[in-house]
C-alpha cells in the first residue's frame, strides 16, 4: 500500500498550479501571495467569443475527464483500490489539459451571460478539493465517502458543459455499468 504523503504532496501541486490559472486575471497584491509551484500553460486567449473548434475542444477535454473519473468511481464500486487510484491519476492529467487550456474562459466557453468567473470557475476550485478528498478517502480505507466525492465531482464536470442534457447529472448517482 503506497504512503499517503506523497499522494497528498501531488495533489497539492496540482491544486497550486490550478490555483494559478484560476488566480492569474486578479491582482498582483493578491497572486504574490501564493507561491509559484509551477508556471502554468498559457491559457487560451482572450478573443471574444470561441469558435466551433474551441467548443468542441472544451466538451472533448471535459468528456476525457469524465471518462476517468467514472472509472475511477467504477473501480470503487468493484473493490478494486489500485485501479480507482490509476483511474484518478488519469482524471488529474485530463483535468489538468482543461484548466490549462481553458481555465479562465470557462464562462464564455459556457456560454454564461456575463461571460466572467462565476459557477465554472467556482467548480474549477472545488473539483480538486474532491479529489484530493477521495484519495485521501481511498488510502484512509474508505472507499464508499471516496466514491461519494468523486460522484460529486462527476455532476461538476456533467455541469460545465455549455448546454448539459437535462437529467445528466443524475446518472452520476447510479452505480456503473
Amino acid at each position: 500500500m503506497p504512503r499517503p504523503v506523497p499522494v497528498i504532496v501531488r495533489s497539492i501541486g496540482f491544486f497550486a498550479v490550478m490555483l494559478a490559472v484560476v488566480m492569474a486575471p486578479l491582482p498582483v497584491a493578491v497572486t504574490a501571495a501564493v507561491p509559484a509551484a509551477a508556471a502554468p500553460a498559457p491559457a487560451m486567449p482572450d478573443r471574444g467569443d470561441p469558435t466551433a473548434d474551441e467548443t468542441s475542444a472544451y466538451v472533448a477535454a471535459i468528456g476525457a475527464a469524465e471518462t476517468h473519473n467514472r472509472a475511477a468511481i467504477a473501480a470503487l464500486t468493484a473493490g478494486d483500490r489500485d485501479g480507482a487510484r490509476a483511474a484518478i491519476a488519469a482524471f488529474d492529467e485530463a483535468f489538468g489539459r482543461l484548466l490549462e487550456r481553458f481555465g479562465t474562459r470557462v464562462g464564455r466557453v459556457r456560454a454564461e451571460p456575463d461571460a466572467g468567473l462565476s459557477d465554472g470557475v467556482t467548480i474549477m476550485v472545488d473539483v480538486p478539493m474532491r479529489v484530493i478528498a477521495a484519495r485521501m478517502m481511498i488510502d484512509f480505507g474508505r472507499p464508499d465517502i471516496a466514491a461519494t466525492s468523486l460522484r460529486a465531482v462527476c455532476r461538476h464536470l456533467v455541469a460545465l458543459h455549455p448546454a448539459p442534457a437535462a437529467g445528466a447529472a443524475t446518472s452520476c448517482d447510479t452505480a456503473p455499468p
